[in-house]
């Protein structure tokens, strides 16, 4: 289903994760972006991520898909309470022939000004900060799930914690650069329940991460059609599906 606002998706996971392959497969000519909003709430676990029958059935009982992601990194529990912004790059576009700190630290700066622009205060990261919250993710167990720990290009709050998460797949036919912003707090308890079957790890994930609405004190619903205009807005004139 397509949203009143122009190019915003509402739909489920498996078909953003299958509408993302489609793209790569058929080859990416124009930079083009696409927003989604899932429609239900669901684990994505990344490539490297085997999900086991306890981790089957526990999603089963919870009523959610479970699912591998093309690109690396760990899992994610998606729902209504993410945006997420995939930019797909033509393979000889001058940015998709960045190294993978510089394509990422583009992306960064196109979210900090986006997020600036919508009243949600938020910085990017450095090396420090990424080295220092590994530390952290591996103290506390939680080097399974993607938001436990900060990467290159990543958006966080002023006292540091997440807000947009990235990943890379890149093909020979184009790049797509996937980001994921918490427009408001997920259940971070039922992901570490499904995962790792141990919720007490979600009130670690919670403590370390944050969202658009709790920073701006804006309620989701009207942040998020200003988020995708601001987005939209601030990539480069080539990029084909600008709002109005």
């Amino acid at each position: 289903m397509v949203n009143s606002f122009q190019s915003l998706v509402i739909g489920s996971m498996p078909d953003e994760q299958q509408r993302i392959s489609e793209v790569l497969e058929a080859g990416v000519e124009q930079p083009q972006v696409l927003f989604w909003q899932y429609d239900q709430a669901a684990v994505i676990m990344g490539c490297s991520q085997r999900p086991d029958e306890g981790q089957m059935q526990r999603a089963e009982r919870a009523g959610l898909a479970l699912l591998r992601r093309r690109s690396g990194g760990g899992a994610v529990l998606a729902g209504p309470w993410m945006l997420s912004v995939t930019v797909f790059i033509p393979p000889d576009h001058p940015v998709a022939k960045q190294n993978i700190i510089e394509i990422f630290s583009w992306l960064e700066q196109i979210w900090i000004d986006t997020l600036h622009a919508c009243g949600v205060p938020c910085k990017g990261v450095d090396q420090v900060m990424i080295d220092h919250s590994k530390v952290v993710s591996q103290q506390q167990e939680l080097k399974w799930a993607c938001y436990a720990a900060l990467s290159h290009g990543e958006v966080v709050s002023e006292d540091g914690r997440k807000l947009v998460g990235l990943a890379q797949i890149r093909k020979r036919k184009g790049v797509a650069l996937v980001s994921g912003l918490h427009l408001y707090p997920s259940d971070w308890s039922q992901l570490s329940a499904v995962v790792v079957d141990n919720t007490q790890q979600g009130s670690a994930l919670e403590q370390l991460n944050s969202d658009a609405q709790s920073l701006s004190g804006r309620n989701a619903e009207t942040l998020l059609p200003d988020v995708i205009k601001a987005f939209a807005a601030r990539l480069p004139d080539d990029f084909i599906q600008k709002t109005d």
